[in-house]
């Protein structure tokens, strides 16, 4: 035991010195070299490896959307550009506000790892609702399907999802705008950003205010507050700070049957607050070794009031048995540590070596309570749980021609133990086509939720501590080809995931187990056109097909074995066409959903229905009205319509989606 502890010692104090030495090499390089040129790499994406790639050089299945993107549709909810991404199915119930919920490739909802700037903000055990998180301050979104897990671990078992905020650069710039529109809706946005020198910095203030599409109990109301510092020493050291506030309040009249069934509820809502802290350092200690340290705090609070509502008075229906509250906490505390060590060209081949060391610690609190009733109840519960991790990962290219990804993760976890999870994907460009073929395999792991681990703190529903994770195992084959020197663009995927221990409600004590089963394949696509004239055509399309495999004898009429899982539409797609011509910029996006089994929750066992496929139209435009005039860097009229066409439709069956919507605004610039 000595001996072990005396070559670690060793060991660390080895790293010690090479961290001093390397310290003072890369500053003495910036005293003696002078400036190099600047590599240009093309747009690159992060969130696949960890380090920046170029779009090019990929070996995964990957979706870029840009500020620029964001912009031109006047998109204010992350969840409407997640639509159009092939391969991801999105679906809302019900108006504005409420919970949005994206299926990753016939994947569960809560097989999404969603980021930002680097810090998860899922709830524990995987779900995310997009109904609150708005596109304010966001630079980009990058989208990495398959799962991901042995960079990522729990929770990547779909897709990763990636939001980057905006980094300041330039002389400071104020913008601010105000929109207004049917549904008694405005928008207002202010931000500040800019940099000199070593700082940069970003700071936005957004508020959103519709009294929805349901005459009754159906306003929403949202303020996001978000910002990032950064602050640079070339070639050594970057740093920056992320903060994001969100604060929504979300007034709701149905239930499970959704508002076209049974009576509205007058007085039902639901509040929640997010916080995120990011806190991050990338040190370059020699040209070959970098490493970066990553910490971050994320705080969900929801809380769910029902007042006593006994019935409907122009119906008699009853609405209400009792009065209801429940507040829920998620907290998460985590850290990443990880280095780049590059490693010297053998044989025309370059590698790239990712290791690192993660921890992440999860707290809940629970509390409800029936009220005004002849059976009263409530409960309360708090858990926590943590979760240790390394991992390693090798990229490799030949002669930027022919390129490998392979990594593992080892996570060990406080409730469900040890569990190993492998990637590898390759790719290779053909010489003269251009043609980039992929391919692609490995497994994702998402951890349970609190209240499968643990209940609810009543003799209603009781935790399994013993539960296993849910697993995935997926593999890829897909090429890229571009056209006329990038004027075309192509891309298809064909995928095949098998999720198996899938956890269910069984009842009894323990309540879950893992005893479900499920297979989903398909194909997803899309093309890009840039004819000249600033226009510029792009589509996608994802089949997908979907199969219960196992329903663990609990299925009944929702889950039976070998039907399609529900809410994943067998076709989807999307047409958009932009146009930029002198100082008007245009854009329609139009959206297709083929038709999707859901449940009716009306009657209980639930049986199944079919929801008819829809398609809906957006157009969108920007007009610049007056450029560097009046001390006014910009001044813009904008507005947008969604659903041009009135199209009556359900996302989810027994709620009507919302329909033709606009909104119509001024944006200016100091």
């Amino acid at each position: 035991m000595m001996k072990c502890w005396s070559s670690l010692v060793k060991r660390w104090l080895w790293v010690a010195v090479l961290w001093a030495c390397g310290l003072g090499s890369a500053s003495g390089q910036m005293l003696r070299l002078t400036p190099e040129e600047p590599v240009e790499l093309g747009p690159v994406v992060v969130t696949a490896t960890k380090t920046e790639v170029p779009v090019t050089q990929i070996t995964a299945s990957v979706t870029v959307i840009t500020k620029e993107e964001i912009e031109t549709r006047q998109v204010t909810q992350v969840s409407d550009l997640l639509r159009d991404v092939p391969g991801l199915s999105v679906t809302q119930i019900g108006s504005r506000g409420g919970t949005v919920s994206v299926f990753p490739r016939g994947g569960e909802s809560r097989f999404n790892l969603v980021l930002i700037d680097g810090v998860k903000v899922n709830d524990a055990g995987g779900f995310f609702d997009f109904s609150d998180l708005s596109t304010d301050n966001i630079e980009r979104i990058e989208i990495v399907r398959g799962p991901h897990s042995a960079l990522y671990g729990s929770d990547a078992m779909g897709s990763v999802i990636q939001i980057f905020t905006k980094r300041g650069k330039g002389a400071p710039r104020v913008e601010a705008s105000f929109a207004g529109g049917n549904l008694k809706t405005f928008e207002e946005k202010l931000s500040l950003a800019g940099g000199s020198g070593r700082v940069g910095y970003s700071l936005n203030v957004g508020r959103t205010d519709t009294d929805g599409s349901l005459r009754t109990n159906n306003d929403f109301r949202e303020t996001t507050v978000s910002g990032r510092v950064d602050y640079a020493v070339e070639k050594a050291l970057d740093l920056n700070l992320v903060v994001r506030f969100t604060d929504s309040l979300f007034e709701f009249p149905t239930g499970d049957a959704g508002n076209l069934f049974g009576p509205l509820d007058p007085r039902q809502s639901s509040d929640q607050k997010r916080l995120l802290v990011s806190g991050k350092a990338s040190h370059t200690l020699t040209p070959w070794w970098q490493q970066t340290v990553q910490v971050g705090f994320y705080r969900h609070q929801s809380a769910f009031d029902d007042p006593f509502d006994p019935v409907d008075p122009r119906t008699g229906q009853l609405i209400d048995f009792s009065a209801f509250h429940s507040t829920n906490e998620e907290r998460r505390v985590s850290a990443d540590y990880f280095w780049n060590l590059t490693a010297p060209t053998v044989f025309d081949v370059s590698s790239l070596f990712t290791a690192g060391f993660a921890f992440e610690r999860e707290e809940f609190e629970q509390r409800a309570a029936a009220t005004e009733t002849d059976f009263p109840f409530s409960s309360a519960n708090e858990a926590s749980r943590d979760n240790k991790a390394g991992y390693l990962q090798g990229q490799f290219d030949w002669k930027k021609q022919l390129f490998l990804t392979a990594g593992f993760r080892v996570d060990g976890n406080s409730t469900f133990g040890t569990e190993v999870t492998p990637r590898v994907s390759g790719a290779y460009i053909l010489p003269f086509l251009g043609t980039k073929l992929r391919a692609g395999y490995g497994k994702g792991i998402k951890a349970p939720t609190f209240i499968q681990n643990f209940g609810i703190g009543s003799q209603f529903v009781i935790g399994n501590p013993n539960l296993s994770p849910e697993r995935s195992k997926s593999w890829e084959v897909g090429f890229d080809q571009p056209l006329l020197k990038g004027l075309v663009e192509l891309n298809a995927t064909y995928f095949h995931n098998r999720f198996t221990d899938l956890i269910a409600f069984v009842g009894g004590s323990p309540s879950f187990r893992n005893v479900q089963s499920a297979r989903a394949k398909g194909i997803e696509a899309a093309a890009r056109v840039h004819p000249g004239f600033g226009l510029t055509v792009g589509g996608t399309y994802t089949f997908l097909e979907s199969k219960v495999l196992d329903n663990g004898g609990v299925g009944g009429t929702e889950l039976p074995v070998g039907a399609p899982l529900i809410r994943r539409p067998k076709h989807r797609g999307s047409l958009s066409i932009d146009h930029v011509w002198e100082q008007l910029h245009t854009n329609l996006t139009a959206t297709f959903v083929g038709a999707q089994e859901d449940l009716d929750f009306r009657t209980f066992p639930s049986p199944r229905v079919t929801l008819p496929g829809y398609t809906i139209v957006d157009v969108a435009f920007a007009y610049l009205l007056l450029k560097d005039r009046l001390h006014l860097r910009e001044v813009s009229l904008f507005g947008k319509v969604q659903n041009l066409f009135d199209e009556g439709f359900q996302e989810t069956f027994g709620f009507s989606a919302p329909r033709i919507t606009f909104l119509l605004g001024f944006k200016g610039s100091l």
